[in-house]
């Protein structure tokens, strides 16, 4: 009978959402939920692909049974909770879409006594068992002296006019944003800021447009582009490569988070262009150290708190040994 009640709930999941993954050794056995959004971009698409590894081989070898869920919106995350809450899951590991819009189904967790670990997008005013983010604010705050740094004789000049590329509307790029402005020098001036939705393709229209739109003198003052995300940041510099307009751009310094291959492998290219990067790590395989968290709770372990994903610096000085590193190395281990 458990069977059957199990695979009507697979079933109900996968008419709103993708199933990859359901598995385990025992009915009896304790069960682990992974619940994370759809690949929409390169970076969220890696970390499903570590996600899902690290689930299937971490309950496999402590003999748990196991479901990895993914969705494409708010909704169908909820009636993933609904369905792997009524299963009777005994830890549930969640990256939100969008923690504040997902509080009312995250707290159906905790109401039913499941411990509960979120990853990545936080929850405000929450109380899970654990969390584990990208250490966001540090981020923002090193790119903010990165930047005071790089522009030291611009900003004794004066104002120095900048581009912000943010993610989205969650947690990330707010705490990202507050911690670049807490640290950068006031005269830094955004002309223009934009949402991406972390999207590649949206950051380059984006920034043609702003070339394509805006006088000479608002274009030809920028001088650094503050983005949120490797991708964005690609996004920014093929605009920026492929502009062909009557304006000369001055733009000196791109900086983005995550120093993905593709972006590491384009690091001399611009320079040559006379553009400088700076990136600040924060690999798509730290997701499963949220997975750990939650065979740790099956295991009995205490887990409470904040668990911070750390972050290094990688600019044109450094990126060849940062690719030799632990961090690059286990980002890129599964392809």
């Amino acid at each position: 009978m458990k069977k059957l009640i199990v695979l009507l709930l697979v079933m109900l999941a996968a008419s709103t959402s993708v199933v990859f993954a359901s598995g385990g050794q025992d009915d009896d056995a304790k069960f682990m939920a992974v619940i994370m959004p759809s690949a929409t971009h390169g970076f969220l698409g890696e970390s499903i692909k570590h996600a899902e590894n690290a689930t299937k081989k971490l309950a496999e070898e402590n003999g748990y049974s196991y479901q990895f869920l993914t969705s494409d919106d708010i909704v169908k995350q909820s009636n993933q909770i609904d369905t792997v809450v009524a299963r009777g899951a005994d830890v549930v590991v969640l990256w939100p879409f969008n923690g504040d819009e997902l509080k009312s189904a995250a707290q159906t967790i905790l109401d039913a006594d499941i411990p509960l670990i979120v990853y990545d997008r936080l929850i405000s005013n929450f109380n899970q068992t654990a969390e584990l983010p990208g250490d966001n604010d540090t981020i923002g705050e090193e790119m903010g002296n990165y930047f005071n740094d790089y522009f030291k004789s611009e900003l004794a000049a004066g104002p120095v006019n900048i581009l912000e590329f943010k993610g989205d509307n969650s947690s990330v790029p707010m705490q990202r944003s507050n911690g670049f402005w807490s640290t950068a020098d006031s005269n830094f001036v955004v002309v223009n800021e934009f949402v991406t939705n972390w999207s590649k393709d949206t950051a380059q229209i984006q920034m043609e447009t702003f070339l394509s739109s805006n006088t000479k003198a608002q274009v030809e003052s920028i001088q650094g582009i503050f983005t949120h995300d490797a991708e964005v940041a690609a996004g920014v510099l093929a605009a920026l490569e492929g502009y062909d307009g009557a304006y000369d751009l001055n733009v000196k310094l791109v900086s983005g988070v995550s120093a993905s291959r593709e972006i590491l492998g384009l690091y001399d290219h611009y320079q040559a262009q006379g553009i400088d990067q700076v990136m600040f790590s924060f690999s798509p395989a730290m997701v499963v150290d949220a997975i750990q968290l939650g065979i740790d709770v099956l295991n009995g372990k205490e887990v409470s708190g904040r668990y911070l994903v750390e972050t290094e610096m990688v600019d044109n000085s450094n990126y060849k040994e940062f690719m030799k590193g632990p961090v690059y190395s286990l980002r890129y281990s599964i392809y």
